[in-house]
Order: C-alpha cells, then sequence, then structure tokens
C-alpha cells in the first residue's frame, strides 16, 4: 500500500508540477518526500537488520536486485532532498546543481517498485510474468526484423541511387523518391512504417513507379512477406513464449495450484453436505446409495475421475477407519486424495510396498522349508531308532 500511495504521490506530484512549475518549491512537498524517504529508508535498515547483515541482504538473499533497487530508491530520494535544500530559491544555484536533477531518475525507480506488488494478484502476475518471459525472443525478432529492413533497405536506396545517375531526373518525381527512399536512414523509416502502418504503403510503393514497375512490385513482395510470414512468426514465438514463461513461474504455479484445491475442497464439502439430508454431519451407506445415481454425484465421479461403478465401491473408498460411517473430514480428505488419475508417486508407493510383500513371503517360505526340514529329519530319526529297537527285540 505504501508502495502505490507513493507512486499515485509522484504522478500527482509531477502533473501539479508540469502545470504549475512554481508549485514544486511549496515546503509541503519537500516534507512529504521527506516523509518517504524515512520510510523506505526505516524499511532498508528493518530488512538488512532481518537478513543478518549488510552482505545477506544485498548478495545472499534470494531477491536481492529487488534489495538494490530498494537501497538505490533511498539513496536517490535523499541525494535529491539535500540536492533541494543546497539549492534554495536562487535560479543560480538551481542552474549550477542542474546535473543533479538526473539523481530524479530515482522517481522512476519508486514507481517501479509497483511490480513487485504484482505478486499479490494472480492474473496481473501471470500478464507480467508472460511479458517478462518474451523480452528474450522480442530482441531476436527485432534483430531479424532490422536484418530484413536494413537488406530492403539498401536494395530501393541504390535503386534511387541509379534511377537518379542513369535518367538524370530532377522533376517531383524524384524529390518523391528522395523524400521516402533517400538514404538508408529513410529507406529503414519507410520500411518500418510501410509494415506498422505508420504511413500508406501505397504512397511508398507509387514513389518507386518512375524507376520501373518491377520495383513496385518488390516492395508489394516486401510488404506481403512481412505481413503474413514475418509478423505471424514473430506473433507465435512470442505467444509460445508467454506461455512457457507462465507455466514455468513457480510461485505462480504455487497459487494456481493452491486455488485449484481450494476450489475443489469447498466443491467437495457441498457435496457432502447436499448427500447429508439429515445435517447429522455423517453420513451412511443408504445416504449414498440414495446420493449415487443423481446427476451431481455423477458429474463429480466423473471430474475427480474416480471411476466408481457402485455406492457401494464408492462409499468403501472413502471410510477410512471403516466404521460404515463417514464423516466431512474422511470425505473431503479421500476425495482429494483421490482426484486425478494414480501419479508416480503413488505407482511407486504400491511398487515399494509389493516389493515388501514379497520379500516378506519368501523369508515365510524360508522358514517353512526350514521348519519342514527339521520335521521332517525328527521323523527320520525316529523311524531309524524305532527300526533299531524292533530288530533288537527281534535278536
Amino acid at each position: 500500500m505504501l508502495i502505490l500511495t507513493n507512486s499515485v504521490y509522484l504522478g500527482i506530484h509531477v502533473e501539479i508540477t508540469a502545470v504549475n512549475p512554481r508549485v514544486s518549491q511549496i515546503p509541503a512537498f519537500l516534507y512529504i518526500h521527506f516523509g518517504f524517504a524515512a520510510i523506505f529508508t526505516v524499511e532498508v535498515l528493518l530488512r538488512a537488520f532481518a537478513a543478518g547483515s549488510a552482505y545477506e541482504y544485498l548478495w545472499a538473499c534470494k531477491p536481492w536486485a529487488w534489495n538494490w533497487l530498494d537501497l538505490f530508491v533511498v539513496v536517490s530520494s535523499w541525494t535529491e532532498m539535500m540536492v533541494d535544500f543546497a539549492s534554495g530559491d536562487s535560479r543560480a544555484a538551481n542552474t549550477n546543481l542542474r546535473i543533479m536533477r538526473i539523481m530524479r531518475i530515482g522517481r522512476l525507480a519508486r514507481v517501479v517498485r509497483v511490480v513487485r506488488v504484482v505478486r499479490l494478484f494472480r492474473a496481473l502476475r501471470t500478464l507480467v510474468a508472460s511479458l517478462v518471459g518474451t523480452l528474450k525472443s522480442l530482441f531476436w525478432s527485432f534483430t531479424l526484423m532490422a536484418l530484413v529492413i536494413y537488406i530492403f533497405g539498401i536494395l530501393f536506396t541504390d535503386v534511387l541511387l541509379d534511377f537518379r545517375e542513369t535518367d538524370g531526373s530532377t522533376g517531383p518525381e524524384l524529390e518523391q523518391m528522395k523524400k521516402y527512399f533517400g538514404n538508408l536512414g529513410a529507406s529503414s523509416a519507410t520500411l518500418f512504417r510501410a509494415i506498422s502502418d505508420g504511413i500508406s504503403w501505397e504512397i511508398a510503393a507509387d514513389s518507386l513507379q518512375p524507376a520501373g514497375q518491377f520495383w513496385v512490385q518488390l516492395f508489394h513482395f516486401y510488404v506481403a512477406f512481412c505481413s503474413f510470414a514475418l509478423l505471424n512468426v514473430m506473433t507465435g514465438v512470442f505467444c509460445n513464449s508467454a506461455i512457457k514463461a507462465a507455466e514455468n513461474d513457480t510461485e505462480l504455479l504455487v497459487q494456481s495450484t493452491v486455488q485449484m484445491r481450494k476450489e475443489l475442497r469447498d466443491h467437495v464439502v457441498s457435496l457432502f453436505h447436499s448427500i447429508d439430508e439429515r445435517g447429522l454431519g455423517r453420513v451412511t451407506i443408504t445416504d449414498f446409495e440414495k446420493a449415487f445415481d443423481t446427476e451431481a454425484m455423477q458429474a463429480f465421479i466423473h471430474a475427480l475421475q474416480l471411476g466408481a461403478v457402485d455406492a457401494w465401491t464408492f462409499f468403501t473408498t472413502v471410510d477410512k477407519d471403516g466404521d460404515f460411517e463417514v464423516s466431512v473430514d474422511e470425505f473431503t480428505e479421500r476425495c482429494m486424495q483421490l482426484h486425478g488419475p494414480a501419479k508416480s508417486v503413488d505407482l511407486f508407493a504400491v511398487r515399494m510396498q509389493n516389493t515388501k510383500l514379497q520379500k516378506q513371503l519368501n523369508r515365510m517360505e524360508d522358514i517353512m522349508a526350514a521348519q519342514w526340514e527339521m520335521r521332517r529329519s525328527v521323523n527320520e530319526g525316529k523311524d531309524s531308532q524305532d527300526l533299531g529297537q524292533h530288530l533288537g527285540h527281534g535278536i
């Protein structure tokens, strides 16, 4: 809120000063500047104290770039006020210290701090993240566009030079060509304006008519190529970069996930209350059977991708403690866990559990085999002893 207030105040101050320059000399504005500078200074000191040291605050903390911006805002604010105090009302002093007014770029930095507030608003943060993500593509797109304009600019400028040397005309037709293609700078400006609605490209194309119809058609080809190919490809690249930037924004992804889970939880709770017609806070299999075939329940099961085929299967799935009654907490927790298809972590957990059970079964099998072998050995020993005793009695 403080950042927004300061940004609004700077806009109001600049507007009032533009209408009446003498208003800037009112002491009230200086006091307001002092108040904001003091508050920003306290903020920076508290942040540095919380970080532990100046080094941690400026280099080790994750938003270190913003910390440097805050420090620049504080330094520029105090510098600007010291310049104002030193200049006083003397015009000569204002002239001598005019170069120090470059520090007023700190005002721009203070307005830029508004971007930090963007992360509090999901939709606005998505737009900003997408815009920032397209900067790299924007640079290379401008480079490609500049290269295309440079190539055609050299070509059309050379056409003018050749026409002037061979025809020798100095009439209005040549002046019209020189206006749009007189040098490389003029040609580049004309070519850029022709594809960005800066001028009507019909006028620029007709100015090449004295040089020949071929060059007019070549200019048509340039406009068609840039309009239907170059600009559309640039737009597609921008859109793709913006989508990827929004998807790769970790904080935005976390916000989206939290928001989706909150909406899903609210929907689950609302559905549970619609099933609990008696208002007891707990539902039984009978309540499930009554509500299972309703359109709302079927749509809910389809949305969660549960795949339950009957009320009993669904009920036993959400009945966590097996007491044949489901509370709102049980219903909500189970539905949140069962939402969507099986995840890789779920499949891995099942695989590890099966591996553990297989090891336990193998261990039990080994124990049973050892016991069986021991019992067989004992039985064979008894049989041999009984046979010996029988033979002894016979002798």
